[in-house]
């Protein structure tokens, strides 16, 4: 099995476990909680496989452009995705604390997990550069346009999630309440990040650019 096909496994297995959460675990509300919640409780071990196979998603796409493609901007946005890979591995390691807990009281693991978090964005910043290879790169070009669609999606959703959070939580001082709804703009976010990446490695298998020569 190539690098390809299990990055595009992960981003599957990604997007099928955070949806099967949505129908086993009722008591987190998507309207406004992260989605990191579904990580506390007895259930718990799903939303941390679920992390983990986003991270094995982005780290094999990853390593396969810094591998595969020649020249520089590839290999940035390959390292950036390696880089947000990590992220999603300590954040199914580490748990969130509840939306509740006041700052004062975050723990060591929340705090980690919230590092965590910001990691995950360089994988926004990395589509820009793999996106760019479909425009120079002959064999990507057949694939331009769809790639650089599903960018921009991904870009705009990106600011409306950032935007969304700066109206909101500007009023609830950074707490996550019922008040602030972010949760589902947060999902969107996520699970197009996991159909990027998939659409990524899916052209790139298309293109048979494994077998060109460099």
């Amino acid at each position: 099995m190539n690098k390809l096909t299990i990055s595009k496994i992960g981003a599957i297995g990604f997007i099928i476990l955070l949806t099967l959460l949505h129908f086993i675990n009722t008591s987190v509300n998507p309207i406004w909680q992260p989605i990191s919640e579904y990580a506390l409780g007895n259930i718990g071990w799903l939303m941390k496989v679920a992390f983990f196979s986003l991270g094995i998603s982005f780290l094999f796409l990853g390593i396969y452009l810094c591998e595969k493609l020649p020249n520089r901007g590839s290999k940035v946005g390959g390292v950036l995705l390696i880089i947000a890979s990590l992220g999603n591995f300590l954040a199914g390691i580490f748990n969130t604390d509840p939306v509740s807990t006041i700052p004062d009281q975050v723990t060591i693991s929340g705090q980690i997990h919230n590092a965590a978090a910001g990691v995950l964005g360089l994988m926004i910043l990395a589509t820009v550069f793999i996106t760019f290879q479909f425009r120079i790169q002959e064999q990507l070009k057949p694939y331009k346009k769809n790639i650089i669609l599903l960018t921009i999606i991904l870009w705009v959703l990106e600011f409306i999630l950032i935007a969304a959070m700066g109206v909101y939580l500007s009023e609830t001082n950074g707490m996550i309440t019922p008040e602030t709804p972010i949760g589902w703009p947060g999902r969107i976010v996520i699970v197009f990040c996991a159909i990027w990446v998939w659409a990524c490695a899916h052209y790139l298998q298309k293109s048979n650019f494994e077998n060109q020569p460099l």
